[in-house]
């Protein structure tokens, strides 16, 4: 099996270990280095996309192998480490039950994008519903960033929801945008005595996510008004044709 594995496996695995590690981190009570370990495994998740790009082998057989390394390995760190971390943190019985929804729906999210890769050849531009890095991302970043318990609930259960929606999530592709959040995740990870020199990039890139998750559901209502107006509009036409 070590034959085959490319650097876009490495960098997968390496996401699924940095979410095992940010568990293990949270059982001994290290809050901010948990969420970090996060952040650094949607860093590593962004990073096999584009080595899986760059090294394209074109082996079919490769290719599912790498996807399911990624699936399992976003499992891992964007369903089950943020849902553990967040219950250990406050020990509610309402966060357990929020934490099993991000597991239920993370797996529900990664079970559909798997089945539709399976069946579509031709490059996609969007998400449909809302990724599951990004919800971890969301939560990282909300945990570094000093929370309140009752809001983080609230933020939990509509990031679940959206992950199993038919929102369309636009893929970003615009290499300024992408580099002002690496960089902004990577000063959040590294680990300082300085609260402010992770709660700023962190407060930062939690605005950034909720803009990003908030922004495009106020755009998809939007389209869909101005879809239901037209088709109002060509009935009414429709109906007055008839009555000619």
């Amino acid at each position: 099996i070590l034959k085959i594995i490319t650097l876009a496996d490495i960098a997968s695995l390496a996401n699924g270990l940095c979410g095992f590690f940010s568990i293990i981190a949270i059982l001994q009570n290290n809050t901010i280095l948990s969420a970090q370990l996060l952040l650094l495994a949607v860093i590593f998740d962004a990073m096999d996309g584009t080595l899986a790009r760059l090294f394209n082998s074109g082996n079919v057989e490769h290719d599912v192998f790498g996807e399911t390394i990624d699936s399992l390995s976003d499992m891992v760190s964007f369903g089950v480490a943020p849902a553990v971390i967040i219950y250990m943190l406050t020990g509610q019985l309402y966060i357990l039950i929020a934490s099993a929804l991000i597991v239920i729906c993370g797996i529900l999210r990664l079970s559909r994008y798997n089945t539709i890769s399976a069946f579509t050849d031709a490059p996609t531009t969007t998400f449909i519903g809302l990724p599951i890095p990004v919800t971890a991302f969301i939560l990282a970043a909300f945990i570094l960033s000093s929370y309140n318990v009752i809001i983080l609930f609230v933020v939990m259960i509509a990031l679940s929801i959206l992950m199993v929606t038919d929102i369309e999530y636009p893929k970003i592709k615009e290499i300024p945008i992408i580099v002002i959040v690496l960089i902004l995740m990577i000063m959040a990870a590294i680990p300082s005595v300085n609260l402010m020199l992770y709660k700023i990039p962190a407060y930062l890139l939690l605005i950034l996510g909720l803009l990003y998750v908030v922004g495009i559901i106020v755009i998809s209502v939007y389209d869909n008004r101005n879809i239901n107006e037209k088709v109002q509009e060509f009935k009414d036409f429709n109906n007055i044709l008839n009555k000619r």
